[in-house]
């Protein structure tokens, strides 16, 4: 694919005015059906290849827009970023890519290319519910309801499964931390929410002590 769309820049770019690839110069009125149909086919094709280079960019430092805002969301969901939401690929998204090339032992070179995105999980929640956004004490809703979940099936909390995030679950997600060596403070931020998504260990009542 990558000859072909080269192939089809060469032909834009290169040829001369007066080529016989020049198409504005063609007398489409004079062309046979079967002629035209080749030509829209080549079309066609060309144009396919053209949108699939640009689907597939790699994503850098110095780009922004929507793919920058879903690599952003996805590390946050793997558990590698925990800078704001931007849209901006800058430094701290640069550092967060490299930081799961390392993880994952492919090439750290903090671009996420198509080796890199392939590894990393898909969607806004990662399939697993969680937010981007960070959860504390005073939080309530559905993305509190999972979290207490996940505690609940992870061994580290037994209170109710209420959706409000209280003193229970704060005590829950900081012997979560405390486990997995994290910051404990009590607080359910991108980078606790992605040890959460990945573990799936049964319940032990000696996480509760």
């Amino acid at each position: 694919m990558e000859t072909l769309a080269y192939t089809h820049l060469a032909v834009a770019y290169e040829e001369p005015a007066n080529s016989e690839l020049n198409l504005a110069g063609i007398n489409w009125k004079k062309l046979s059906s079967r002629t035209f149909i080749r030509f829209l086919s080549l079309a066609m094709a060309l144009s396919i290849v053209s949108m699939a280079g640009n689907a597939f960019a790699a994503l850098r430092r110095g780009n922004s827009g929507a793919q920058v805002t879903n690599l952003q969301t996805r590390l946050i969901n793997a558990g590698y970023y925990n800078g704001p939401v931007t849209g901006y690929f800058g430094s701290l998204t640069e550092a967060a890519v490299k930081r799961f090339q390392q993880a994952k032992k492919i090439s750290v070179d903090g671009v996420a290319g198509s080796v890199t995105l392939s590894y990393l999980p898909n969607g806004s929640g990662g399939g697993t519910g969680y937010p981007s956004r960070t959860l504390s004490r005073g939080s309530n809703g559905q993305d509190v309801v999972n979290l207490q979940n996940k505690l609940r099936a992870s061994g580290f909390y037994n209170g109710p499964v209420t959706g409000y995030y209280g003193s229970l679950t704060e005590a829950a997600v900081k012997r979560f931390q405390q486990y997995y060596g994290l910051k404990s403070d009590g607080i359910a931020g991108s980078r606790t929410l992605g040890v959460i998504q990945t573990v799936a260990i049964a319940p032990s009542p000696a996480r509760l002590s």
